[in-house]
């Protein structure tokens, strides 16, 4: 007998379940149904059972749908996700369904991808091939395979013909058969797997130890220089785990553009093994299908992006997290989770290993690894023997002549590549033309109206953009301030420097990437492959091509305009530059030619570039660690920031003013800060301010945030700003 009241979560600000009569319909935990909520229906999802509610029974309303026919999210993930919304202050059913697929999401069937089945029709079953013209040959042979099966898919029709589906169409449109949506079968690749390189006694260590705490929860960091070989590594120990023919691995990427690159690596070495990929460049009925895939433990590798880390896997054995620091990893609205650490807490919990790979490993992780919490693995030598590091070198701008922003150094090697049919890679993390445009007289520089920063020219396109808001509005022919016509780009961005590349070096080969330049979908995939084809001389990009990419005829790096990264006021800058740096450092010389990075600096012996040419993280690592613990910044201490926004500035002040209040009765244990506003005062035309929450006591901090949260979910000023939590903030 079914459960008379079902408990549901809905995807709505509040921070509880809510009450529905089952109406004699059977669910189970983690099923989703279709309830009415207000006046309009919504998708939820039951969290339990109750005879009684706190509500008058002839008050609830029963559930209008409960789809039976589909695979119930099972205990670990809703678990899992319950926990990342009490530690991140979010309401859970707004957490868990933000986790699920939008097509999940929806009312309309959730059929992942528009694939169809044919059977025949009680008529067609009642015709004989002879009726069909012998002429058409194609249409006889798929009557006959339909009469041979009950249903035939799409997939299946391809095996008889290119022109079968036409003729299956026909077929319906007889009345002969009839077609239902289906959901799409996987496709493994029926392909021999790439020979497998040896591994060095490193790399071949780290395997080992891996591999013999297989059965229990071990946090591995993983820190190899670039080059090392850390995705072989990666590999060898999916073999060990995918020998159960039922294990499952979820590999974790920081971006999209890392996804199709590890995605074929991966499909070349396992080739009959089910694979799927999860990130927001898929459409949303090939997410819902990769999705439903690992959902039902039919893919046993999955690769993707953070929101990847609540994927519902039934027999999940190993977790890896490749580029482990990347801050994309944590996402910066809705639940401000950290996907590195969530993955840490799922480990745990299935008593299973996770692997934390990078050559620059978070603060955060190296200290955990230095204090015993991690068990470090070092990889020190590139995979390839005759592959070295590559020599870093720093040019002193202000005693060079710049030609077009480029040193003549730079440029003499650049020429050098060209002749040696070598491939070049200039990194400059602007995009647009330049990042200023300025008035020679009155010195006007053009501001964003909606944002606390200045357009970016885009020549191109004769625009100045704003790359926080994404404003736009044409080039003015002369400064709105004082009406001199002389208006200046100043500074370089990708764009401009394509064009530079473009007039001193004509008969090289260029491709830009940037988000501007890869915005159609498969566009960063075939800029990629033309590389590899050695079809392209010089690469410019953003940081987008700084990690995880390997072209082994690449023998140069030009970094461009790092400098301002030095004197940011965001204590994480510098600890993120020299991540960059060293990432795109590594995409040098990483097979049998030697490579060379150039660095553009106003400042080469600042310590940075003194660890940077000694490629030396461990002792660079270390020093900043003494720091952050001399200033008391994390991980030493644990963060938590209020953040708000309005249009208004004084509704922002008075929510903060009251919110510190409370905050600083609540606990002696946490230091509440004044409100401040943020370095981006103004964002989207949304004024910002917050307050910092700071401690050595993690369950002190939760306790506080716990008490803050229901205070302020009730009251009139929170309801005129816009505001949230932030656990353990990576920007201020």
């Amino acid at each position: 007998m079914p459960k008379s009241i079902l408990k549901i979560a809905l995807d709505v600000p509040l921070d509880r379940l809510f009450d529905y009569l089952s109406g004699g319909q059977a669910a189970q935990i983690g099923q989703r149904v279709l309830v009415p909520f207000g006046r309009r229906s919504q998708i939820g999802i039951v969290m339990g059972f109750a005879e009684t509610s706190e509500f008058p029974i002839e008050k609830l309303k029963p559930v209008t749908q409960v789809f039976a026919d589909e695979l119930p999210i099972n205990t670990e993930t809703l678990n899992l996700i319950k926990f990342s919304a009490d530690y991140y202050q979010y309401p859970f059913g707004q957490a868990l369904l933000s986790a699920l697929p939008s097509r999940l999401r929806q009312i309309a069937p959730a059929v992942s991808r528009k694939q169809y089945a044919y059977q025949l029709t009680d008529f067609g079953r009642m015709q004989t091939i002879e009726q069909i013209p012998k002429r058409q040959m194609v249409t006889r042979r798929v009557f006959e395979a339909l009469q041979a099966s009950e249903m035939l898919t799409e997939v299946e029709l391809d095996t008889i013909s290119s022109s079968a589906r036409k003729s299956a169409k026909q077929l319906v449109a007889d009345g002969w058969a009839m077609a239902k949506q289906v959901q799409a079968d996987l496709r493994v690749l029926e392909q021999p797997s790439a020979t497998e390189p040896d591994l060095n006694d490193e790399q071949a260590h780290a395997v080992e130890q891996i591999v013999q705490a297989a059965n229990s929860f071990k946090s591995w960091l993983l820190h190899g220089i670039t080059g090392s070989g850390k995705t072989e590594v990666y590999i060898r120990l999916m073999q060990h785990f995918l020998a159960d023919k039922d294990a499952q691995v979820l590999v974790l990427v920081p971006e999209i553009n890392l996804t199709p690159q590890l995605e074929s690596r991966f499909r070349s070495r396992f080739a009959k093994i089910p694979l799927v990929s999860l990130h927001s460049n898929l459409s949303e009925s090939e997410r819902l299908h990769h999705w439903q895939m690992a959902q039902s433990g039919a893919s046993k590798i999955i690769i993707g992006t953070r929101l990847s880390i609540f994927t519902p896997l039934p027999n999940l054995k190993l977790i890896i997290i490749d580029e482990e620091h990347d801050g994309s990893y944590k996402q910066q609205d809705s639940m401000r989770y950290h996907a590195r650490d969530i993955a840490l807490v799922r480990a745990k919990r299935l008593n299973i290993p996770v692997v934390l790979g990078s050559a620059t490993p978070a603060l955060e992780s190296w200290h955990n690894a230095t204090a015993n919490k991690y068990n470090l693995l070092s990889l020190n030598q590139r995979a390839v023997t005759a592959a070295q590091l590559p020599n870093i070198e720093c040019i002193d701008t202000t005693k060079v002549n710049l030609q077009q922003g480029l040193t003549p150094q730079l440029i003499a090697a650049l020429k050098l590549r060209l002749a040696r049919k070598e491939q070049s890679l200039l990194f400059i993390n602007r995009r647009g033309y330049s990042p200023v445009l300025l008035c020679s007289a009155c010195h006007w520089i053009a501001p964003c109206m909606r944002c606390s920063s200045r357009l970016v020219v885009h020549l191109g396109q004769r625009k100045l953009r704003c790359h926080h808001c994404g404003h736009e509005q044409k080039i003015p022919l002369q400064c709105p301030s004082c009406g001199n016509a002389d208006l200046h780009p100043t500074g370089h961005g990708t764009q401009r420097l394509e064009q530079t590349l473009a007039q001193l070096l004509p008969t090289a080969r260029i491709a830009r990437v940037d988000r501007d330049s890869i915005s159609r979908k498969n566009a960063l995939v075939e800029i990629l492959d033309k590389v590899h084809n050695q079809e392209i001389d010089i690469l410019v990009g953003t940081q987008m091509l700084a990690k995880g990419h390997d072209f082994p005829n690449l023998t140069l790096v030009g970094v461009i305009d790092t400098d301002s990264a030095l004197h940011s006021p965001d204590f994480r800058a510098s600890e993120r530059l020299f991540a960059q740096l060293m990432q795109v450092a590594g995409r040098a010389g990483r097979a049998y030619k030697a490579g060379q990075v150039i660095i553009q600096t106003q400042f080469p012996e600042h310590v940075l570039f003194n660890a940077l040419r000694s490629q030396d993280y461990v002792s660079y690592a270390n020093a900043m660690l003494q720091e952050r613990e001399q200033v008391q910044f994390p991980p030493y201490v644990f963060m938590a920031l209020l953040r708000a926004e309005a249009n208004d500035f004084q509704l922002v002040q008075q929510f903060l003013n009251h919110a510190f209040k409370l905050a600083r009765g609540f606990s002696n244990d946490v230091t509440v800060y004044d409100p401040i506003r943020p370095q981006m005062e103004r964002l989207k035309g949304m004024e910002r301010g917050h307050v910092l929450m700071q401690t050595s006591n993690r369950a002190a901090l939760q306790k506080l945030l716990r008490n803050l949260v229901s205070q302020l979910r009730g009251q009139a000023i929170a309801a005129k700003v816009r505001w949230a939590i932030d656990v353990d903030p990576l920007e201020f």
